[in-house]
């Protein structure tokens, strides 16, 4: 099988798969904060990584035949100023033309640190490479657990298997290494990993070159690019690999293995005919949040769970950060809530009334004040529009607060400059709105402020989780929760009554008490206790739905 810098490589791509080869080598070689920043708009650079401290920047030159000019190693030149890079290296599946390395050498001579890449240096930098990533880590023993109960129940001959893991315990470690298992068994089989959406497939591809040795290939289907060749890991979203067979294409038992993250998604009549046309000797599905939104049973596709660990069963074993969660209800006239739930307002009404947004400058002060009391401050805040960032990024520097932005208006190399000063250290703040929900790690971060951001059981989960990976450089993790919707004070409370109830009975358990979310005061609990059926249904609860009373009264 070829390795994922290969002859086959080199000669096929396509050109995307030549620039992920290139950022794939620099994470194998050891460079950090790897990132795939190619596109329109991406100033000369495809790939940029930092080694020992000074970040290179990567041109990557796909030619289906010929060589590259002066113009190509220009381009790699031109990048260093707009990446603060001390190092560009053009790189290309080919040869370059004379003129080119006349151009480098000029620039050596300049002192700017200008390299060349041919398709024979990566072959050779290829094979000097250790077959493992220095990146590779060695799963958790929850992880093993996870992953040993899935091949337990294929050795059994059962033909799937269901895995349920909170954002922040690691499922994308599971999924890989049941990949890397599969392939020491078997080197010539294919695997097949799956999403919904593109961006996941492609940040799932990223995510496995750590755990894979370097023979073992990597594909993308999606977005009109497919598998050059046979062989490896082939990462696509369903629909790519539907359509191919409502063409045509024959792909029935050519992956052994199939892997579906994301699977909430997965249960609908068409993703069912899909996982028998293919033909898998064993299926595996992955989620965080199991919840659909047509109330559907995931269990039906994938059986009952092999592995579960929630949030609060993370949290309460310890293999999340410890939390000090406090949601800041100060200034909700709790008699008001109960006498306007009786009229009938629906949850978006009685949000809009009686949680007014607290102003800006408040919540910044309180922040920069929590802040100012950690030795060594890095924190993520979540806000409700690229508007409400723009407005937060100056009070927070006023402060003296070294914040950047990170949303989708941003121009490419900036939001990756910024995602890359925050982890070295030059950021303290980042202010987001949704784009690091998934994919992303920031396993530094210790303290997580939500200024007054909607609600989504989903969406909450995955940004708190991106503070609760454990890390040797926090002790714990500070959340701040400006609450704007009353759905966010129910899951509040439900996740402290689950962590009671799973608390009870276990020897070794972080919240005791089961209070995991810290009011500033009691009357959020009096009133659920008092006023509501079920907590639950509040906090699954649409904008429009009215809240239901003991007895059964809807108001």
């Amino acid at each position: 099988m070829p390795g994922f810098v290969s002859v086959e490589r080199l000669a096929y791509g396509p050109w995307q798969a030549f620039e992920r080869m290139i950022a794939r080598l620099a994470k194998h070689a050891g460079f950090e904060d790897v990132a795939l920043v190619g596109g329109s708009g991406d100033h000369g650079a495809d790939v940029v990584g930092v080694m020992e401290g000074q970040r290179w920047v990567f041109q990557a030159k796909y030619r289906t035949h010929g060589s590259v000019d002066e113009a190509g190693a220009r381009e790699a030149a031109w990048a260093l100023g707009k990446y603060d890079a001390v190092t560009a290296v053009a790189a290309t599946n080919q040869e370059f033309y004379p003129g080119a390395y006349d151009f480098i050498k000029a620039q050596e001579n300049a002192g700017i640190d200008l390299r060349a890449w041919n398709g024979n240096h990566l072959l050779q930098f290829y094979d000097q490479l250790p077959s493992v990533s220095m990146e590779r880590r060695e799963p958790r023993d929850y992880q093993h657990e996870a992953i040993n109960t899935v091949e337990a129940k294929r050795g059994r001959g059962d033909s799937r298997a269901l895995v349920l893991m909170a954002t922040g315990l690691g499922k994308s470690m599971v999924a890989n290494q049941l990949v890397a298992q599969e392939f020491a068994r078997n080197p010539r089989q294919e695997v097949l990993v799956m999403a919904h959406m593109s961006d996941l497939v492609k940040q799932l591809e990223v995510s496995s070159w750590a755990q894979l040795p370097k023979d073992c290939s990597t594909h993308v289907w999606t977005d009109g690019e497919r598998p050059a060749y046979p062989g490896g890991v082939v990462f696509a979203t369903w629909q790519s690999v539907s359509s191919a067979i409502a063409r045509g294409d024959d792909l029935a038992g050519r992956f052994g293995l199939v892997i579906v993250d994301e699977a909430h998604h997965a249960p609908s009549e068409s993703f069912s005919s899909l996982i028998a046309r293919l033909e898998p000797n064993f299926l595996v599905g992955l989620t965080a949040t199991p919840w659909r939104g047509d109330n559907r049973d995931i269990t039906e596709l994938f059986g009952d769970p092999a592995f579960s660990m929630d949030i609060v069963d993370g949290m309460q074993r310890g293999f999340l950060a410890e939390v000090d969660y406090r949601m800041l209800t100060d200034g909700i006239d709790w008699e008001e809530v109960s006498r306007a739930s009786r009229q009938g307002f629906t949850i978006k009404d009685l949000n809009q009334k009686l949680l007014v947004p607290e102003r800006d400058l408040a919540m910044v002060k309180t922040i920069c004040e929590k802040m100012a009391e950690m030795p060594d401050p890095r924190a993520l805040a979540f806000c409700r529009s690229i508007e409400h960032a723009e407005r937060l990024r100056p009070l927070f520097s006023a402060q003296g607060i070294r914040a950047a932005l990170m949303h989708s208006r941003l121009p490419r190399e900036q939001r990756f400059k910024n995602l890359s000063a925050f982890r070295m250290g030059e950021i303290d703040l980042l202010i987001s709105i949704e784009m690091l929900n998934e994919g992303i790690d920031v396993p530094d971060v210790n303290l997580v402020a939500f200024m007054r951001v909607t609600h989504s059981r989903r969406i909450f989960l995955q940004q708190l989780g991106r503070g609760l990976r454990v890390n040797d450089k926090k002790d714990r993790v500070l959340v701040l929760d400006f609450v704007a919707d009353i759905r966010r004070l129910a899951a509040g409370l439900s996740m402290n009554r689950d962590a009671e109830e799973k608390g009870s009975g276990i020897e070794i358990v972080r919240y005791r008490d089961g209070e995991i979310v810290k009011f500033d005061n009691d009357e959020p609990a009096e009133f659920f206790n008092k006023y509501l059926a079920d907590v639950a249904d509040v906090e699954d609860a649409e904008d429009g739905a009215r809240l239901r009373f003991p007895g059964g009264e809807d108001f």
